[in-house]
């Protein structure tokens, strides 16, 4: 073989020529993705990517300043023209929405690390030992970046659920859609922007430092379902505390009586709930997180209604709270059966007290005669809109 090919002294003294200038190229790389993600979530609107085209990112890496070689660029990547009448449909049987969901910070962030690992990649870099040195350090920064990233956007998606209003005006936000589709991004580019091959991840600190990213993107996932959850929590209970109102043996009682209230309240509440699940199926790009939310919502809401009832052990339904928790317990039922909620959560403990204790006080409120429910009915609702 010639000495001055494949590991010859030629072959070597290059090696030794460019280690500093990519070792340079890193760091500056890695400080202008830091600041990216700085500056990026600061002005970030939470406007999910939708075109690839228009928000794909195009910035090439940057020059080595002060250095006598000239690294290569990154070339800028442009969409050629078979994409455009794509983006309005499938990308090889793939919707483009399942690709890009994220915000334009976290699209940036996913592309540049992605493009990051690939240039590098590209090098061939023949020296095994700085090869893998070079493959851990950006595993190891897109770790970082990630866990910053995530972080980030569990700031902003708390600041955004504290002003959300309580009432049943409530509508969940875009961006609070476009929050949880960033975290699943983040989950699945994880795997492939954070993971070592099998043969080089073999130490325990190397596993534990990857799952460490992964506890963070589910805890945080947790926390922001249960925080979505209590926000949905809060609106029956206002609706509850409306219904309180009606107890039988207090004064307001007495005076509200003499009312007759429609059924705006339920109605009201039934619109709130089967808008927000056209939102969060619309806007969410991962069926399973829609199911874990929606399961979660539906317990949540039967368990408030439980729990309210129980309170009332001892007195008996006015007969506007009768009408009404019979109208939201029955359509709220069937709204989260049609959206894949399974019969063994739909048919809880919580759900068979509520019904139990509805029909028997339907049943009283027949013995009393009149027509006071005006055909609403436990047994019947199922064929009413």
């Amino acid at each position: 073989a010639d000495p001055h090919l494949c590991n010859g002294s030629f072959h070597k003294h290059l090696q030794d020529v460019f280690v500093p200038l990519v070792v340079r190229y890193l760091d500056l790389m890695e400080s202008s993705i830091a600041q990216s993600i700085h500056y990026g979530f600061e002005q970030e609107t939470w406007q999910p990517v939708k075109s690839i085209t228009n928000n794909l990112a195009s910035v090439p890496l940057p020059k080595v300043p002060s250095l006598p070689l000239t690294l290569p660029q990154m070339p800028s990547f442009s969409a050629p023209t078979w994409m455009g009448p794509l983006c309005e449909n499938t990308l090889r049987g793939i919707n483009l929405p399942d690709i890009f969901n994220g915000s334009a910070t976290s699209e940036d962030l996913f592309w540049k690390l992605d493009a990051l690992q690939m240039f590098v990649l590209d090098l061939h870099w023949p020296e095994p030992e700085f090869a893998q040195h070079l493959e851990q350090r950006l595993k190891l920064m897109a770790s970082d970046m990630m866990e910053a990233c995530v972080k980030r956007t569990k700031v902003s998606f708390d600041a955004k659920m504290q002003k959300a209003s309580e009432s049943t005006d409530f509508r969940v936000p875009l961006s609070v859609c476009t929050m949880f589709n960033i975290l699943m991004d983040a989950k699945k580019q994880c795997s492939k922007l954070c993971v070592l091959d099998c043969s080089q991840e073999s130490g325990k600190q190397w596993q534990q430092y990857h799952s460490r990213i992964d506890v963070l993107i589910d805890d945080t996932f947790k926390e922001m379902i249960s925080s979505l959850i209590a926000k949905f929590a809060a609106v029956l209970d206002c609706v509850l505390s409306k219904l309180s109102r009606y107890d039988k043996g207090t004064f307001l009682s007495s005076v509200l009586s003499l009312t007759k209230p429609g059924m705006d309240l339920a109605d009201t509440y039934i619109t709130f709930v089967r808008q927000n699940q056209d939102i969060l199926r619309d806007r969410i790009s991962d069926e399973l997180y829609i199911e874990k939310v929606f399961d979660q919502w539906y317990c949540s809401s039967m368990k408030a209604v439980c729990v309210w009832l129980s309170d009332r052990l001892d007195l008996q339904l006015h007969i506007y709270q009768l009408k009404t928790l019979i109208k939201i317990v029955k359509k709220t039922y069937r709204d989260f059966r049609l959206q894949g909620v399974l019969d063994g959560s739909l048919n809880s403990k919580s759900y068979d007290t509520i019904y139990n204790r509805l029909t028997m006080e339907e049943a009283t409120a027949a013995v009393r005669g009149g027509d006071g429910l005006q055909g609403i009915s436990m047994r019947d609702s199922d064929e009413e809109n």
